[in-house]
């Protein structure tokens, strides 16, 4: 990494109490409280009270107080959305996943892009490792030179994405952490997973350090096991005989995997009354409010979920990035190849400025996520 130092190559362009799952689960709470408005007031006020004390919120951004609480919420929209499999407290967490939530207009739908990890761009700032200075290499290190300061690693990473897609600005952040999600799945009693083929899983190892092996096929997991199959990245590897082009590479795997995992413990959610019953809906929320961290500029939570009641969390698309792994010297990357691949990616950039993805989707159905 050290060879690139200083080189730059344009490639476009207080915490209180508190993915695209927090997107459908804020969704599914709007509906709900708007349901619940209707029928009794005072009870959608405890609501109201429980869902935001439920969830950490914390200024990440600049202009982090640039909305009061009621002030209407206009689209369209695009929040930062970064993953995490941390497991002890915010500051130890690293962007595993990336994604941009653009919420057209109206705030009727949406789309997501995942940011692969790996993605060579310039960062305008790549840590005390390059003397804080301008850099082109993954995008995950614009997040990781921050360090333990939360702020410094979101602005620094929301900015190397502005500067690539011409975005102006995000309007908020939202950190999962996806080894949290072990609580919702021991709430839901398991969750059931479409392993695309047989793989041997880097985690949870056992005490003599093997490997958990799963087989190909839908199966209910226990949460260990089933957050295993959400990390894990290596076995998506062109060399495995049972691996197909539609599953991924690498990131791109699992990528896919945690789409999947998304949709699955949102259908399992539906399915026991997690998304419309008030009192199921209140047990979510506090189950699954310290998994996230949440910066809306000033506007509250339930706010910015009553927005969204009308739109369908399950139509959600997830765009991918054109690009494809390659190997600069000795380290491999994700690069948009110059040409047409990289010409199909400043298009989706700009459907990301002018609030038109879902045509890019129309015109590009290769770079869609198709997942169960």
């Amino acid at each position: 990494m050290g060879s690139r130092r200083g080189t730059r190559r344009r490639s476009g362009g207080g915490t209180k109490r508190r993915s695209p799952l927090w997107a459908k689960i804020m969704v599914g709470v709007g509906t709900m409280l708007m349901a619940v408005s209707i029928g009794a007031v005072g009870y959608a006020n405890i609501m109201l009270d429980k869902v935001n004390d439920a969830v950490n919120t914390a200024c990440l951004l600049d202009d982090c107080e640039a909305f009061k609480p009621g002030e209407e919420i206009k689209g369209p929209l695009n929040l930062l959305m970064i993953g995490s499999d941390m497991r002890k407290d915010w500051a130890a967490a690293q962007s595993d996943s990336i994604m941009i939530l653009h919420i057209n207009a109206d705030l009727t739908a949406a789309n997501i892009i995942s940011i692969p990890r790996d993605l060579y761009v310039d960062i305008p700032d790549c840590g005390e490792g390059w003397g804080n200075n301008p850099c082109t290499e993954k995008i995950n290190t614009a997040f990781s030179a921050g360090g333990l300061d939360m702020a410094k690693s979101v602005k620094n990473l929301a900015t190397t994405l502005t500067d690539l897609t011409g975005l102006e600005k995000f309007d908020g952040v939202a950190m999962v952490n996806f080894g949290g999600f072990k609580d919702l799945v021991e709430l839901f009693g398991g969750v059931e997973l479409c392993v695309p083929f047989a793989m041997d899983l880097e985690h949870p190892k056992d005490a003599n350090g093997n490997r958990p092996h799963v087989k190909k096929g839908c199966r209910e997991y226990e949460p260990d096991l089933a957050l295993g199959i959400v990390r894990e990245r290596y076995a998506y590897d062109p060399s495995n005989p049972d691996w197909k082009e539609e599953y991924g590479i690498g990131d791109y795997g699992r990528q896919r995997m945690q789409q999947h995992f998304i949709k699955q413990l949102m259908k399992r959610a539906k399915q026991e009354g997690y998304m419309t019953d008030p009192f199921k809906v209140t047990e979510l929320i506090e189950a699954i409010g310290d998994q996230l961290l949440l910066d809306l500029k000033g506007r509250a939570v339930t706010d910015f979920a009553y927005a969204m009641r009308n739109m369908d969390a399950s139509a959600m698309t997830t765009l991918k990035v054109p690009s494809e792994p390659a190997m600069i010297g000795e380290t491999s990357y994700v690069v948009m190849q110059p040409g047409e691949q990289e010409d199909t990616a400043q298009e989706l950039f700009k459907a990301l400025t002018e609030d038109s993805l879902d045509q890019w989707a129309l015109s590009n159905p290769k770079w869609v996520n198709k997942t169960g």
